[in-house]
């Protein structure tokens, strides 16, 4: 008659620490998605710290060029850098709430700073004859950019430090809800029978295993945030630099220099043109998934229709006939999904010698999946080459056949994984190419 009660309260002794474990796992996820979407707030405002001095450095380099050559195409990156400023600093400013709001006086400083140097040396400098007031203007634009490159330096390490701050906080929660669930596990090990207790240690080698997983895919996240903001930040600025100079200085001294010279002055010109697209691919392709909406309802017609407005100048230049079927509503990321009907479309234009290149579009439905298909008629892929294709930096022709940085493809391929689709390619050499991709039908799912 004794047994029957202590087995009662056991076993509420044992959904007690069922329920406790639970509720400090889902307490654990949620700190754990709030610090790693502040984590990815943080990454934003850096990348937003370095945009608005990358512009102010465009401005500079345009205002420069025009004093020393006196030619209105030189101010091109000056006047685009003043249209995208004032928007650049408005989604910079949005963030800087709650955790970051420590860094809006560095940016206030800045733009202060911004709009003297535009007042007090870009406009009189634009305008003035006299040289002697030009080098006086110059030195007092460039004392005006260092102060604007030390405040967005402080801007950029105050964000460091609260992401640094919230990567402890994120380790140490880690760690307690781990050295918590251990505890608890091993509670209920002792608590229940043989059985039980050989289950409990298997989730508990489980649960260790996930968390250090976890911890892997955070630390190969990180690892790629960093790269792509050195991608942007360090490398992007010299090689600006190298084209922007190396094209003054074919102006300024075309007259002295000899055929040779000027050629492989093109030869500089290109490589560093060539080498920013490359690094502007690379960082498209790892944001796939770190900078991608929520997935959505998208309209694949609108989708289209707007990757086709921004694809109209070639295909004026081809004389290209682009036909769409009808196309179905779906689940995805609207911006990544006109990234991959641009690159597909902008593709079957570029491999295609024909004189009117013919490209389709359609869709079909089939058990709440859409299967999408770009069709064209141009030169083809050999069957051997229709897995390599997918695959980063792989290239099938050299650029001088036909340009681009083996990076497009890849990037497709990585949107449609994100969608849950997959990609693939139909197509014998010389007779044209069929690309096709899967993703969730919306219409099914409202059904």
């Amino acid at each position: 008659m004794k047994a029957g009660p202590r087995r009662s309260s056991s076993t509420w002794f044992f959904v007690a620490l069922v329920g406790l474990t639970i509720a400090v796992g889902v307490l654990s996820y949620v700190l754990n998605e709030v610090n790693h979407g502040m984590l990815m707030r943080g990454n934003d405002l850096r990348f937003g710290l370095e945009a608005m001095l990358r512009l102010t450095l465009d401005q500079e380099t345009g205002v420069r060029g025009y004093v020393a050559t006196e030619q209105a195409i030189v101010l091109e990156p000056y006047l685009a850098a003043n249209k995208e400023y004032p928007r650049a600093l408005a989604q910079l400013r949005s963030g800087l709430d709650g955790e970051f709001a420590s860094v809006s006086p560095e940016v206030d400083r800045y733009d202060a700073l911004h709009r003297r140097w535009i007042s007090e040396v870009v406009l009189p400098l634009l305008t003035s004859k006299n040289q002697a007031e030009r080098e006086r203007l110059t030195l007092r634009g460039k004392n005006l950019v260092d102060h604007m490159r030390s405040e967005e330096r402080v801007g950029d390490q105050q964000v460091v430090a609260r992401l640094n701050d919230l990567r402890f906080r994120n380790r140490i929660t880690v760690v307690l809800s781990t050295v918590t669930i251990v505890v608890l596990t091993i509670v209920m090990g002792a608590a229940a029978l043989e059985t039980e207790r050989r289950q409990r240690r298997e989730e508990h080698r489980l649960a260790l295993q996930l968390a250090g997983q976890n911890e892997a895919l955070e630390r190969s996240n990180r690892l790629l945030q960093e790269f792509a903001y050195a991608a942007s930040h360090d490398l992007q600025e010299p090689l600006r630099t190298i084209a922007s100079f190396t094209q003054l200085l074919e102006r300024r001294y075309a007259e002295r220099l000899d055929g040779d010279a000027i050629e492989f002055m093109h030869y500089i010109v290109d490589g560093a043109t060539r080498m920013q697209a490359l690094i502007d691919d690379i960082l498209r392709y790892s944001r796939v998934t770190t900078h991608g909406q929520p997935l959505g309802p998208v309209d694949l017609r609108d989708v289209v229709d707007r990757a086709l407005l921004n694809l109209r100048a070639s295909i004026a230049e081809r004389s290209a006939e682009v036909s769409v079927g009808d196309l179905p509503n779906v689940r995805g990321d609207e911006s990544q999904l006109l990234q991959l009907f641009q690159n597909l479309i902008a593709n079957a234009i570029k491999y295609n010698t024909n004189d009117r290149p013919r490209i389709e579009i359609a869709a079909s439905r089939v058990n709440g999946e859409a299967t999408l298909s770009v069709r064209d008629d141009g030169i083809g892929i050999a069957p051997e080459y229709h897995e390599r294709i997918f695959r980063i930096f792989q290239r099938l022709h050299s650029r001088a056949e036909f340009p681009g940085t083996g990076v497009g493809l890849a990037l497709c391929t990585r949107i449609v994984e994100r969608h849950g689709g997959r990609i693939w390619v139909d197509s014998v050499e010389g007779e044209g190419a069929t690309f096709s991709f899967t993703l969730h039908s919306q219409e099914e799912e409202t059904t």
